[in-house]
């Protein structure tokens, strides 16, 4: 299920721009050109309208005019040289002449991508809608400066419900998510458990794998054993593969859990206790270094001061704010 793996949503969408003519700032333009210079002048960082969420790790926005060609359909070289004298339909001859362009395939209008990563509890319609309502509630302001030149979209969005329905109607598969949270590997124990109906179905392919081969084998007449016996164990192996294939698939789909302390907030909390406790490390260093009683008394009580006025187990506060860029 690449939408929703190791407790975040990975929404991926794309969102056709108007073609019609505009004018922006009393300025005759395209839809297009439009929004791209509203994209370039969209806060970021601290005063990104994303940081007002609590939930959001990432999002992102790309224009996207057309799909890129990648060149000529190579046909075989053999095919080509004989083209001209094969008795064949003339779209198929121009189809090998190397001379006569290909058809290419381009999109109807210009789109706008968006994506976003958030934290979610499932993979439910019901995560992603909630985290798309709260961010118009959050940001309704500068999202409507950016979705404006979006087909539909003044249309259609009037409050937070329907930007979540406009949003959810242009989403498309996520096929390869990115989620680094688990820094030392899945734990085992806390992979999805093996289906019970798919080990069933493999130990049945091998079974009648071994029931064929006893039975036949043993017949008296050599070919006919050999022949059952055969047919018997390609039928046991194309079963117990189409079990493990099968298997394999629906495993795959299944989402890791949640690594620990991986919510927005609990990153935010150990970004900002990094710079802190490296700041206290560089300035603790003479009393580190220090083999008598007055360091070790002086060491001992600036940890305790850091970590009262830093508070590691309170992950509200005091923090990194959401959006800062560096450490």
């Amino acid at each position: 299920m690449p939408t929703f793996d190791s407790g975040a949503y990975f929404l991926t969408t794309l969102i056709p721009i108007g073609a019609a003519p505009i004018v922006d700032g009393g300025v005759p333009t395209s839809p297009v050109h439009a929004l791209r210079k509203r994209l370039s002048l969209l806060p970021r960082g601290e005063r990104s309208p994303f940081a007002r969420s609590t939930r959001n790790h990432f999002a992102r926005f790309v224009v996207i005019d057309d799909v890129a060609y990648n060149g000529r359909e190579q046909p075989n070289t053999l095919l080509v040289a004989a083209g001209p004298a094969l008795s064949i339909d003339q779209k198929y001859k121009d189809m090998l002449n190397p001379v006569i362009a290909q058809p290419q395939d381009h999109l109807s209008c210009p789109f706008l991508f968006f994506s976003s990563d958030f934290d979610a509890a499932s993979g439910a319609d019901s995560e992603r809608d909630s985290y798309l309502r709260d961010l118009w509630t959050r940001s309704e302001a500068e999202l409507k400066e950016v979705f404006k030149y979006c087909l539909g979209f003044e249309a259609r969005v009037t409050d937070a419900a329907s930007f979540a329905k406009y949003i959810a109607d242009c989403q498309i598969e996520t096929t390869m998510p990115f989620h680094d949270y688990w820094l030392d590997g899945v734990p085992a124990d806390q992979l999805p458990s093996v289906s019970l109906q798919k080990l069933g179905l493999v130990a049945l392919g091998i079974l009648v794998v071994a029931a064929g081969l006893v039975y036949f084998w043993l017949l008296p007449h050599f070919l006919q054993g050999f022949l059952g016996a055969l047919l018997a164990l390609t039928a046991g192996v194309a079963a117990a593969g189409l079990s493990i294939y099968s298997y394999v698939l629906d495993f795959g789909k299944k989402p890791f859990p949640a690594a620990p302390n991986s919510t927005l907030p609990e990153v935010l909390k150990a970004l900002y206790l990094r710079r802190e406790f490296t700041r206290f490390a560089i300035d603790g260093q003479f009393d580190a270094a220090g083999d008598d009683d007055a360091s070790a008394q002086r060491l001992y009580d600036s940890f305790k001061s850091f970590i009262d006025a830093n508070k590691p187990d309170d992950v509200a506060e005091p923090t990194q704010k959401a959006g800062a860029i560096g450490i």
